[in-house]
């Protein structure tokens, strides 16, 4: 009886976290622009540096403790489609040309991700993402680019 208990709990814990992160990737979607707090949520949680159930200004405090993104922004503060490849680079092998890998600036980033078209081609670099080009560019980053191994899972 106890085991039958113990399941239903563990059962309807897993349903609520479940549903609090659906109900994340839902509001993300439906944001008219996206913001440094989502990004980092959804690069955070593909690396497996934060959980599910994290909060954005969490997820953006692990990003800025590793210097991907400036300490003075907000996760309320919108994200050019620069700097979100700058938070992907975080995720994600992102290789390709020389001055990438030198120099490593979000600038380079996002030009090599334009190139393996990850982003579109005539995304301007100062432009902000709506909650569903954002969530596009993560999923196209999971499909074309390897996990980085993380010194910090």
């Amino acid at each position: 009886m106890k085991k039958i208990v113990a399941l239903v709990i563990a059962s309807l814990v897993s349903f609520a976290l479940y549903a609090q992160a659906a109900d994340k990737v839902s509001e993300i979607i439906s944001a008219r622009e996206a913001s440094y707090g989502q990004a980092a949520y959804l690069a955070c949680c593909a690396r497996g540096t934060v959980k599910e159930e994290t909060g954005y200004e969490d997820a953006l405090n692990v990003l800025k403790e590793k210097g991907f993104a400036d300490s003075s922004v907000n996760a309320s503060d919108k994200i050019t489609m620069k700097e979100l490849a700058k938070v992907c680079s975080y995720t994600w092998k992102i290789e390709g040309s020389l001055m990438c890998k030198l120099v490593g600036s979000p600038r380079y980033i996002f030009r090599q991700m334009k190139a393996d078209e990850v982003i579109d081609v005539s995304a301007d670099p100062m432009g902000v993402p709506s909650g569903r080009n954002l969530l596009a560019v993560i999923t196209d980053c999971i499909d074309r680019y390897q996990v980085k191994d993380g010194e910090d899972k």
